[in-house]
């Protein structure tokens, strides 16, 4: 059972009006809206660049490097890595 005020649209009808006023919306924050730009990080780079030439990767290096992880001989300087992280942010 549907129950109507006089001078009131249909349940139909209200649901309509609010798409057109959201498809507006869309429109308008579509063309408000600042271009949009991609930023690729060091890291994403040194990847492609790794994927574009295979050969120079240092593959005894990565060996070593998952040997000390496996092992826990792997050693993070904290200070080297609060600075890097402080180079790539500037």
């Amino acid at each position: 059972m549907k129950v109507e005020r006089p001078g009131r649209p249909g349940v139909g009808q209200v649901e309509q009006s609010r798409d057109a006023g959201h498809a507006k919306s869309v429109e308008q924050a579509k063309a408000k809206a600042p271009e949009e730009r991609i930023q690729v990080s060091s890291l994403s780079k040194l990847i492609s660049q790794f994927r574009a030439n295979p050969e120079a990767i240092d593959h005894a290096k990565v060996e070593q490097l998952k040997t000390d992880l496996a092992t826990d001989n792997f050693k993070v300087d904290h200070n080297k890595l609060a600075e890097a992280m402080l180079r790539e942010e500037m």
